[in-house]
C-alpha cells in the first residue's frame, strides 16, 4: 500500500490506484509508439518528462523509497524487479 497525502490527511492507494498509474503509463507509451517512437525511446521520454514535471525533493524521496526493498516488493509485487536496477529521475 502506498500513502500520500491530500488535503492535509493520508489516503491509501490501494490496487486501483496502481492500475491508474499503470494504465496512464501504458495509454502514453501506446501513444508515443503510434507516432513512431520504438518501445524504449518511449520510455526515455516519458522519465525525461517526468524529471521536469516533478520536483527535485520528490524525486530524492521516491529514489530513497524505490531503495527499500519491502516497500518495491509490495508496489510491485507481480514484476520480479532487481533491487539493483535504478530509474532514479535526478537532475
Amino acid at each position: 500500500m502506498l500513502y500520500l497525502q491530500i488535503e492535509g490527511s493520508m489516503k491509501m492507494i490501494t490496487t486501483n490506484g496502481f492500475e491508474i498509474i499503470d494504465n496512464a503509463l501504458s495509454l502514453a507509451t501506446t501513444d508515443l509508439k503510434k507516432l513512431g517512437l520504438p518501445e524504449d525511446e518511449a520510455h526515455i521520454a516519458l522519465l525525461i518528462r517526468l524529471k521536469h514535471l516533478v520536483p527535485l525533493e520528490v524525486q530524492r524521496v521516491a529514489d530513497l523509497l524505490a531503495d527499500d526493498e519491502e516497500l518495491s516488493a509490495r508496489i510491485n509485487p507481480d514484476l520480479g524487479l532487481d533491487p539493483q536496477v535504478s530509474v532514479g529521475l535526478q537532475k
